[in-house]
């Protein structure tokens, strides 16, 4: 019956649909378009969910044209995982018949930071699309085609999100947590709780025991370089090993396809050769812009942030050794 009415829906070019039980569906965002981060739809029975709302309004009014025409009911409830824009930007769609939730100090970030940062993209416009333009001429010199491939898909984002910043309307969660949150459904319960800050200052998973399912944001990616600005890697080692002691069988990531375990445990892997790389190159005095992309990641998505993470584990290891 489910399958049924995702294949009935009409499609986005901002995501697809992915079954995943007859109360999951995952909607993997489309690169190059306004979702960027992947967001759930989840159909509680008597009460449907969303976690996370993409980049941009435009794909989260998609989201919640799916979501309200696959289970037959409105959306209730809004979580969102973390406090970056392509996890919140849509939320706007979903008020004020819904709730929005986050943990307390996601929605202070947002409240606080994220609204400061908006005000500044406003005010600083013409300099953002000027930066894009200067992308696009980048894009056209790169000779690398699976980098010039990465590289199209941020432009265009970026060019969405600069369309849709005029009508944004910043919203932040109207309901917060500091532990755990139980939404009871008449068919589905769904556990949200936080283990902490690893890829952010705080983050909220979600976590279904009788489907052995968990949704993540981006503390699990699947074949992407995860994003480490604003990260406390040893603290995500901590969460992803104790999100594997829930009995997990199938994960919904913040970036990539549906995926298992395994994704998990090439995170925690790529955190940890991370670490290895820099500690050495600190240890050797070389350069960490001559550390090339490790083997086993080359073929993931996000290449571009490869530098920018190296960087941030840098200065992580040289403040703690002053």
């Amino acid at each position: 019956m489910l399958r049924d009415r995702i294949a009935a829906f009409r499609g986005s070019r901002h995501f697809e649909l992915k079954y995943v039980t007859d109360h999951v569906i995952a909607a993997i965002a489309v690169p190059g378009t306004g979702s960027l981060g992947n967001a759930t739809i989840i159909n509680l029975g008597d009460a449907t969910m969303v976690v996370d709302t993409f980049l941009t309004p435009q794909a989260a009014s998609d989201l919640k044209e799916a979501a309200t025409s696959i289970t037959g009911k409105p959306v209730t409830y809004v979580v969102n995982t973390h406090w970056h824009s392509d996890h919140t930007s849509g939320n706007q769609v979903f008020v004020p018949e819904a709730l929005i939730i986050s943990t307390t100090a996601t929605r202070e970030i947002m409240d606080t930071f994220s609204r400061q940062r908006i005000a500044q993209y406003r005010e600083n416009t013409e300099q953002m699309n000027q930066a894009i333009h200067q992308q696009e001429i980048q894009l056209q010199q790169e000779t690398d085609e699976k980098l010039k491939r990465e590289m199209a898909w941020d432009n265009a984002s970026d060019r969405e999100f600069m369309q849709m910043l005029p009508d944004l309307v910043h919203t932040v969660p109207t309901i917060t947590f500091d532990q755990q949150l139980v939404i009871h459904g008449s068919q589905c319960s769904v556990q949200i709780l936080t283990l902490g800050g690893g890829h952010t200052q705080s983050d909220t998973i979600l976590y279904i025991p009788e489907e052995k399912i968990v949704i993540t944001g981006d503390l699990v990616l699947s074949k992407h370089h995860p994003v480490l600005a604003n990260a406390n890697p040893q603290e995500w080692r901590r969460i992803l090993e104790q999100i594997e002691q829930l009995g997990v069988e199938t994960i919904i990531p913040g970036h990539g396809d549906v995926c298992s375990l395994q994704e998990l445990h090439d995170v925690k892997g790529y955190i940890q050769d991370m670490l290895a790389l820099v500690t050495e190159a600190v240890k050797t005095k070389q350069s960490i812009d001559d550390i090339e992309v490790p083997h086993n990641y080359k073929e993931w998505s996000f290449t571009t942030y490869f530098k920018s993470n190296l960087s941030k584990i840098h200065t992580l290891i040289t403040e703690s050794e002053t």
